[in-house]
């Protein structure tokens, strides 16, 4: 008996190993899907000039992945999923991650979809429309929309009308007015060349982008409840002008679905008040969100400003559990402990003083004219500490510093978080992301004494994404810094190019100078790909010596501040290759 029982538990610890192995491997091959599919730009922009054959292939791809209800068209996925019998592609996606048979259907669906564009291209729309009717059932009347809309976009994309619309501006004459997007988001930004406007702010957020928030904001506490066992009590929100306008305000939708309110609109469509989700509809306590606003934003959102202030007064005096409540309850703590007042407790909007932009934490780091990580985190408040929203009266704050209000709610904050809106400007591309959620992430170490958990959530694919800042890291690393398709094509570029790949090299050692959430083998592999390829290097040198010295002094200092542990022999080839660029720019050599 003891050894059939012995048996069985062998068998079953070797079945429950193979399903532990298997789901391993599922994600594994989730991740290197992800990377082999993510959309990258693969070379800068050349004003004037038109995007090959290839980028316009991906691009009408991912457009043609979403519904486009504007037209009437339904996403070709969608339609190949269904013409399997295979029902809907969002629920094959989320199959695919736990299921081997449902990872196969979903890639013979992408799989089809990719010929279906290529054959679009190739031989026209009814050659695509056949192949989706014979290949997957898809009938011809519910992929003809779709294929009518990427027509459209690729005529749209063979034409560029930006040298002669600057011609006409230089010559004072009118431009057309344009939305300013993401292709994927918005094909109406097509044709290029226009004079882009923004948005009516109390327009803000639209109602696509308030659906929109609610998946992102479900994940988003998901996961910190998954990996920290409960919800956050407080979470710190970036909100960009531009972003907000690209997406209809998907920032600001989500900023409302922390608090579990949502917006009212007037006779006019106007988004001028706000009401309470009820709790047993939201199902999870209202979070309290402290909300860091770029200069832009704040000119331009004003109306925004008012209706996400009242957003905030509205929860702090709702009559509600504590534990169902955040904000309330750190308000009134606030007030009863430390004597704030409820008006002064209840500031949750900060951004620069009137006329003042930027935070300069992304100077000082690359300057490197910085001590310590608490420095950034100083200069980051310093920089936002500046009050918005109205007094007790009704009357607009508009910049008055609150620096103490500021470190308070800073206090509490457990989790950090900010939308990206295009798949053109990720996290390594611009400093301004990690001078504004990296500064906000060191402000909150030092005021809460402990990290908080920092995300960044996409939704440029049809699967919401709510990652770590280390996992984007390693993404951005990954499909742009190492990958030859990308590097090559800002090479193609020359002197502009490698300036370029240094830029992104810097804006990675920013995330180490703030949030130190850069792996070692990120610099490692940057230094093996760019410096230690005798080729590369010599390649790179010729095109700017001046780029490939501020990289090299980059990976030293990452290393000399203790964000790299490299190996002495690299570190001393790294010594000789940084002496040699400055002998050559010094003309020695």
């Amino acid at each position: 008996m003891g050894k059939l029982l012995k048996k069985t538990e062998t068998k079953s610890s070797s079945a429950s190993s193979s399903d532990k192995r298997e789901r391993r491997v599922l994600k594994l091959y989730e991740q290197l899907v992800e990377i082999e599919e993510r959309l990258i730009p693969t070379g800068l922009h050349v004003f004037g000039r038109v995007a090959g054959e290839r980028s316009q292939a991906d691009m009408l791809r991912m457009v043609a992945s979403f519904d486009r209800e504007e037209k009437g068209a339904r996403a070709l996925t969608d339609l190949v999923s269904e013409g399997f019998g295979l029902g809907d592609y969002q629920s094959l996606l989320a199959a695919s991650f736990n299921n081997g048979e449902a990872l196969k259907s979903r890639e013979r669906v992408e799989s089809i979809v990719r010929k279906s564009i290529s054959l679009f291209l190739e031989s026209g729309i009814d050659a695509a429309i056949a192949y989706l009717e014979d290949s997957a059932h898809v009938r011809a009347q519910d992929s003809r929309l779709m294929f009518a809309l990427l027509e459209n976009i690729s005529q749209q994309l063979k034409t560029n009308g930006e040298l002669e619309a600057l011609a006409r501006a230089l010559r004072g004459e009118y431009i057309e007015p344009g939305p300013g997007a993401d292709i994927v988001q918005n094909p109406d930004i097509l044709p290029t060349g226009r004079n882009t406007h923004a948005v009516n702010p109390y327009m803000i957020p639209s109602e696509i982008a308030f659906t929109r928030a609610e998946h992102v904001v479900k994940h988003l506490l998901e996961r910190h409840l998954a990996e920290k066992g409960s919800y956050p009590r407080a979470m710190a929100l970036v909100l960009w002008g531009l972003d907000n306008i690209k997406t209809q305000g998907e920032g600001v939708a989500q900023a409302l679905w922390l608090l579990g309110v949502r917006p009212v609109r007037d006779q006019l469509n106007r988004a001028t008040e706000v009401e309470p989700i009820p709790l047993e509809i939201l199902k999870r306590p209202r979070i309290d969100v402290v909300m860091t606003l770029s200069g832009i934003f704040r000119d331009l959102f004003g109306a925004t400003m008012n209706l996400l202030d009242k957003a905030v007064r509205l929860v702090a005096s709702l009559d509600e559990p504590p534990e169902m409540n955040f904000l309330r309850k750190n308000v009134l703590r606030q007030v009863e402990e430390e004597n704030f007042s409820f008006d002064e407790a209840a500031l949750r909007l900060f951004s620069n003083a009137p006329g003042n932009y930027g935070t300069n934490v992304n100077f000082m780091v690359m300057d490197s004219q910085w001590d310590s990580g608490e420095t950034l985190g100083d200069l980051f408040v310093t920089r936002k500490c500046f009050a918005y929203g109205r007094d007790p009266s009704g009357r607009m704050i508009e910049g008055r510093e609150a620096r103490s209000a500021m470190e308070r709610a800073l206090s509490r904050v457990e989790a950090a978080h900010q939308n990206i809106d295009s798949f053109e400007i990720g996290i390594t591309d611009v400093d301004h992301y990690f001078e504004y959620l990296g500064g906000v992430a060191k402000a909150v170490e030092k005021r809460a004494n402990s990290k908080p958990a920092i995300y960044l959530s996409d939704s440029l694919s049809r699967e919401t994404k709510v990652r770590s800042l280390e996992e984007t890291v390693r993404l951005e690393t990954r499909t742009k810094t190492l990958n030859p398709k990308w590097y090559e094509g800002m090479l193609a570029h020359g002197f502009r190019g490698v300036a370029e790949i240094e830029s992104h090299v810097t804006n990675t050692f920013g995330w180490s100078a703030t949030t130190d959430a850069v792996d070692d083998w990120v610099y490692t592999e940057v230094a093996e790909t760019f410096l230690l390829d005798e080729k590369m290097l010599e390649r790179l040198s010729n095109l700017n010596p001046h780029s490939v010295h501020s990289l090299v002094s980059r990976l030293l200092e990452a290393e000399g501040r203790g964000f790299w542990k490299a190996d002495t022999h690299m570190l001393e080839r790294l010594g000789e290759i940084f002496s040699s660029l400055e002998d050559q720019l010094e003309g020695i050599i």
